[in-house]
């Protein structure tokens, strides 16, 4: 993995710019929606494209209810089999595995269709 740290400054607007060069390489766009993930007990703030290069579609959020690891494969292999990009896939494990699951979805249509082929898996 190539790695990079740079120093940036935070506007008065709370607004951090990333540089073009990087912007360039990563085809991070205007528009493009990040994932901010924040370390309160480390102060750390690590953002991740969400969509990256892409300005149009669905960012869908869904949660299931997976009884075994088993189950947890058969919904990661679901989303990859029918072409969907997996943005991320959080679980709790308590009697179940718990999971919140951030998948791209190229408009409501296709955002349905996943939502059928999880059928079984979906938390109501």
């Amino acid at each position: 993995m190539k790695e990079l740290r740079l120093k940036v400054k935070v506007d008065s607007k709370g607004r951090v710019t990333i540089p073009q060069h990087i912007r360039e390489s990563l085809s991070i766009g205007t528009g493009t929606y990040f994932e901010m993930m924040v370390d309160f007990e480390n102060k750390q703030i690590v953002l991740k494209p969400l969509i990256k290069g892409r300005s149009e579609g669905i960012v869908l959020d869904v949660v299931v209810k997976a009884n075994t690891a088993k189950d947890l494969y058969e919904i990661m292999n679901t989303c990859i089999e029918g072409g969907y990009d997996i943005i991320s896939f959080n679980c709790i494990h308590g009697e179940a595995y718990e999971c919140t699951l951030s998948v791209y979805a190229i408009d409501e249509e296709q955002a349905s269709k996943l939502r059928r082929l999880l059928h079984n898996y979906l938390r109501i």
